[in-house]
């Protein structure tokens, strides 16, 4: 599966946006319902521990600050299917990642909705705002 002509085509029907940026970056705006809509990175890049090559899909959710309890979050992440909390240059983030050769088309559905679906949950809990 060439996985960006997939996402793209996936998002054009959900009625979302796709903008690549090359063949191993783009930008998803996924929409989540009721008129909202959250921007996930998709990234093809490979495994640090395997080499392989990895389908990363990454939101981001708020600055991350001191009265952000990170045990929670922790906690939080047994809950999730494909996501999980990350911190990143002093972000909270969903991610989800995968091996590109072997995901399936469902699967990356699944990830994109979670990923975009759970950045945005988090977003407004920890936040009150929609930023991202």
């Amino acid at each position: 599966m060439n996985l960006f002509n997939f996402i793209r085509q996936y998002i054009d029907e959900i009625g979302g946006q796709f903008t690549d940026y090359d063949h191993t970056k783009a930008v998803v705006v996924v929409p989540i319902g009721k008129g909202r809509f959250q921007t996930v990175l998709a990234i093809l890049k490979p495994s640090q521990l395997s080499g392989k090559d990895l389908a990363v899909f990454t939101s981001k959710v708020c600055e991350f600050a001191s009265p952000i309890n990170a045990k929670e979050l922790l906690e939080e992440n047994a809950s999730f299917d494909y996501s999980k909390f990350i911190l990143e240059d002093g972000y909270l983030k969903m991610e989800a990642s995968c091996t590109a050769a072997t995901v399936t088309e469902e699967q990356v559905k699944e990830m994109l909705q979670e990923v975009a679906s759970m950045a945005d949950k988090f977003e407004m809990e920890l936040t009150g705002q929609d930023v991202y």
